[in-house]
């Protein structure tokens, strides 16, 4: 079963996740710390602007600050240190995932399907665990999955009214001071039941954008949104411009990765591969992602939408606007499948290019592939990537109260009843709560190591 949190109130919602998961936040809140440092961000600055964020939270996401109130008490701290590690934690360097949804008239059997593939530092599973999904259930608010930490960051999946969420990092320049793209995601997916009204959220709520190029900062994000209704959208956003673009005028198909398609870069500001090499393997990603939706328009399913995300080609078309032109039969751009892996590690150590290699390292792996099937209640998730793990469905009509769940039981082929499957072995002693002395000292010395790997990549790397 997913861990459920189930609250009358806001502030109970956060002081029962502190009280659950305690030993896990104070790693987080150590992490936030460690970054904060590493990147000279001074103390009562960090402070300060924290606290204008709790401001910003006071006028339009107030259920979010009394979260944070309740998640401080449980740990015995202030909320303004709750909230600067927030910040701290959504400013952290990423730059994966390859993500599309597919709506009635792509998919062949009339079902709405999201796929994310989530492309992030192993750091993210040192903290989350392999299976990082949890239910938030807070009375006055829909029932939803949610991947994530609670409280200080996360992303909705999945709501009881059927509305699915994925998203994408993208870095650019156009910031500002608003709420995060982790708020706007949960403040759309407690209140919304189609894309219309996630959009609405986007529009009517100042969009926090921390400016940021050369590492595609986790606070920004395009989102992917898809309702019960058969529609789905894609929002891009800066502080000070969004875009929105429509499944319906695509033929049922939508993809995303980690740089703007549709929101003109000149106005955000954002990355281009010769801004920015780093984002090249961006380019080739949605490129091969729209030639596959192009390719199955109309025969999309749930196992289509495997295949898909477990793709390993090349498409450099979109590149070569840019007067790139890679050679497709020779070594690959950094960070260039759906299905992604360093592959480049080796080679970039043999040319002694170390930091080139850590980078790939760090940006280059799917921690897991997700497919949403509201229609059949089911979120698929692989725990690792989806080329070499198998899909564990995970049964979600019951503790999102979907309507129409009894229905829903008759399409699937698995035990809903059943739980997901957990390994036992010490492999898997970051788990949690299940925690013991040798987990907590192997935790504390992988955190260090990948905050030396951090601080080297961030050495070789041009910041703007």
């Amino acid at each position: 079963m997913l861990w459920t949190i189930v609250s009358k109130d806001d502030f109970g919602f956060g002081y029962a996740a502190g009280r659950k998961r305690e030993r896990l936040y104070r790693a987080a809140l150590t992490r936030a710390a460690s970054w904060l440092s590493q990147t000279g961000a001074h103390p009562a600055r960090a402070r300060e602007r924290a606290r204008r964020h709790l401001a910003i939270l006071s006028n339009y996401y107030p259920r979010q600050r009394e979260r944070m109130e309740g998640l401080a008490r449980a740990l015995g701290t202030d909320v303004v240190e709750m909230a600067t590690a927030s910040l701290a934690l959504a400013s952290l360097p990423g730059t994966g995932c390859t993500n599309f949804a597919a709506v009635p008239p792509a998919t062949s059997d009339g079902k709405v399907y999201v796929s994310w593939n989530f492309d992030l530092s192993p750091l993210f599973r040192l903290l989350l665990g392999r299976m990082p999904l949890y239910v938030r259930d807070i009375a006055g608010n829909k029932p939803y999955v949610c991947m994530g930490l609670p409280v200080l960051f996360g992303i909705g999946v999945m709501n009881g009214d059927g509305l699915c969420s994925c998203v994408n990092s993208v870095g650019c320049t156009d910031g500002g001071e608003g709420l995060t793209f982790f708020e706007l995601n949960n403040l759309a997916m407690e209140t919304c039941s189609t894309v219309d009204e996630a959009v609405e959220v986007w529009r009517n709520n100042p969009r926090e954008v921390l400016p940021g190029l050369a590492m595609a900062i986790i606070m920004n994000a395009n989102d992917i949104f898809a309702d019960m209704s058969g529609e789905a959208v894609v929002i891009e956003h800066s502080h000070n411009h969004m875009a929105v673009e429509r499944a319906s005028d695509h033929g049922g198909v939508l993809a995303s990765a980690n740089h703007h398609q549709f929101l003109d870069r000149s106005l955000s500001g954002g990355a281009d591969p010769v801004k920015e090499p780093l984002i090249a393997g961006s380019y080739a990603r949605l490129a091969r992602m729209w030639e596959l939706l192009e390719m199955f328009r109309g025969d999309i399913d749930r196992y289509t939408a495997r295949m898909i995300a477990r793709d390993h080609g090349l498409n450099y078309s979109t590149l070569e606007e840019f007067g790139l032109r890679p050679d497709p039969y020779g070594e690959r751009v950094d960070d260039a499948t759906i299905c992604c892996h360093p592959w480049n590690f080796f080679r970039h150590l043999r040319r002694g290019e170390l930091v080139e290699a850590l980078v790939e390292m760090n940006v280059a792996r799917t921690l897991n592939s997700i497919i949403m099937d509201p229609g059949r209640c089911t979120i698929y998730i692989t725990p690792g990537n989806p080329c070499r793990h198998q899909y564990v469905p995970v049964w979600v009509g019951d503790a999102l109260r979907m309507e129409w769940a009894d229905r829903a039981r008759e399409e699937i082929d698995y035990r809903p009843e059943g739980s997901l499957r957990r390994r036992r072995r010490r492999v898997d002693m970051f788990r949690r709560p299940q925690a013991t002395r040798a987990s907590d000292l192997a935790r504390s010395l992988a955190l260090r190591a990948f905050g030396a790997l951090d601080r080297l990549m961030s050495a070789g790397l041009v910041k703007e």
